[in-house]
């Protein structure tokens, strides 16, 4: 197979995403977290959660993300603030249009 700019990209930084990149970051795959806005996602506007696992007095939105993020960052995943503009996945190497490049991946 070709060389790929990553084994996997992420597209959309919520919880889904954080969760699919620090799992991704601690397996030591190449990735790289994508999202156009700020991590988090909607939930990062939510003001108060009582039912995410492991919280169980509850806890905003914004903590939620903070905490999130901060774990994210301790095993180097990166995340770029960038919106994509096409994705190609017509080929085993995937391909990522961003405003301004091209990625690659496998997955």
């Amino acid at each position: 197979m070709a060389k790929t700019d990553y084994d996997l990209v992420i597209i959309g930084g919520g919880p889904a995403g954080l969760t699919a990149g620090l799992y991704a970051a601690r397996a030591r795959l190449s990735v790289v977290l994508l999202e156009k806005l700020m991590p988090g996602g909607q939930v990062a506007t939510t003001d108060w959660i009582e039912n995410y696992p492991g919280f169980p007095d509850g806890l905003s939105g914004a903590d939620l993300v903070m905490k999130m993020t901060e774990q994210a960052k301790r095993f180097d995943l990166p995340i770029e603030s960038k919106e994509v503009q096409s994705l190609d996945f017509s080929e085993p190497i995937k391909k990522i249009t961003l405003g301004d490049k091209t990625i690659t991946t496998k997955a």
